[in-house]
């Protein structure tokens, strides 16, 4: 009997002592066929859910794998279909791809250098009639350019105290708690939002073909490899987005609008610009008190979550959109923006329906939708929402 308690201790400890790394992987649920790879870092945070929605409330329970692992291996294998497409290729070599963006992203840079204001106006023209925007509301400034500059933006590293912040009950911290946790999420969608419109180039490639017959492969190529580097790279230093957005919230004193994107390319002006609009979207979703909405900033809007929300943001976007019927897939960006005017709580109870698939979310959804169209049909949106009043909903930007 001794004997057998200590072979069976020994394995016991020789089972505990194995590294995660030398461990068989199955977190991701890689396709079959499919020889490429997450980065093991990026595999082992997902697994111990340390990315930027780690543990969030509103993601549904997982089984032998985690929601998130379960989406980021679809989105990982749709960016990597993307990439072989582009480049006409079989596997994908990841040190090359590294090696080859940067010379890709210069050589963008200098067939657009003619061009650059049609490419501009070509920008706001394709956003303004995506989201069916009004010139009256919303000023737009798109500017391609190789320097980028990132004065009046909110690029704190990590989360931000806020100072001589005082709550009046430990609920009042508690329910703070729970608005930052809704603008991580709300943070991850935007950025899911404007990564997935960084392709609508593909839209108008009959105009970049007239302004440069080289544009649409261009794009196509350094897009893909862009978007391949996110999962093989996961201690980027700064995103390789290579754009900014600058958003100004109207006040009494000017009532309309600022949305300034600068990218070097064109496809990140795109999503830069997207990113802007989506901001305004989400205002619904901070309070109205200006102390608590800087608290829940500063905890919620840091860069070291910005590449995860680049990461799993497109494909929790693409949850949301796949529980929008048909009929009323144009109503989306209205529908976010009900969703984001909701208390926390609530938030994250549909959310958690909605990222589930369950007909209980889809029902939701629907009901969301069925009273924008009764609004839409029974009265003009604009003129509705066309309050000037500072801190008022912002709908009437669309």
């Amino acid at each position: 009997m001794r004997d057998y308690r200590s072979l069976v201790a020994k394995a016991l400890a020789t089972v505990s002592n194995i590294k995660p790394a030398n461990k068989i992987n199955e977190s991701i649920l890689y396709p079959e066929g499919m020889a490429e790879r997450m980065h093991p870092d990026l595999e082992e945070d997902l697994r111990l859910q340390k990315h930027s929605l780690g543990k969030h409330p509103a993601l549904p329970d997982g089984d032998e794998s985690s929601f998130e692992q379960k989406i980021m291996g679809e989105r990982f294998s749709e960016v990597v279909n993307r990439y072989k497409r582009a480049f006409d290729v079989d596997s994908i070599d990841k040190h090359r791809v590294m090696k080859e963006l940067m010379p890709m992203v210069n050589e963008v840079v200098a067939l657009e250098k003619s061009d650059r204001k049609k490419l501009e106006d070509l920008a706001i023209k394709m956003i303004r009639e995506e989201y069916e925007m009004s010139e009256d509301a919303v000023e737009i400034i798109a500017e391609l350019t190789p320097v980028i500059s990132i004065e009046g933006t909110k690029r704190n590293p990590k989360p931000m105290p806020v100072e001589g912040m005082e709550f009046n009950s430990h609920d009042d911290i508690k329910n703070a708690n729970d608005e930052v946790y809704k603008r991580r999420f709300l943070n991850a969608m935007m950025q899911g939002a404007a990564k997935k419109c960084n392709h609508m180039f593909h839209l108008v490639d009959d105009e970049l073909a007239a302004i440069n017959p080289k544009l649409p492969s261009r794009y196509s190529k350094m897009m893909a490899a862009a978007d391949y580097i996110y999962f093989t790279a996961p201690k980027l230093e700064q995103s390789v987005n290579g754009g900014v957005v600058r958003v100004e919230f109207p006040t009494k004193e000017n009532p309309k609008a600022i949305i300034h994107a600068q990218a070097m390319v064109f496809p990140v002006l795109i999503h830069e610009i997207v990113k802007g609009v989506m901001e305004l979207l989400s205002a619904h979703g901070l309070p109205k008190d200006k102390k608590m909405a800087k608290f829940i900033i500063n905890k919620a809007d840091f860069l070291e979550a910005e590449l995860w929300d680049l990461r799993i943001g497109p494909a929790i976007w693409g949850k949301f959109t796949d529980a929008i019927d048909t009929d009323d897939f144009t109503l989306k960006h209205h529908i976010y923006s009900d969703l984001a005017k909701l208390p926390a709580k609530e938030f994250h109870n549909q959310m958690k329906e909605i990222m589930a698939g369950t007909k209980k979310g889809k029902k939701l959804v629907k009901d969301i939708a069925d009273t924008v169209r009764k609004d839409l049909q029974t009265e003009d949106y604009n003129e509705a929402m066309g309050h000037e009043e500072e801190d008022e909903d912002y709908d009437r930007f669309l």
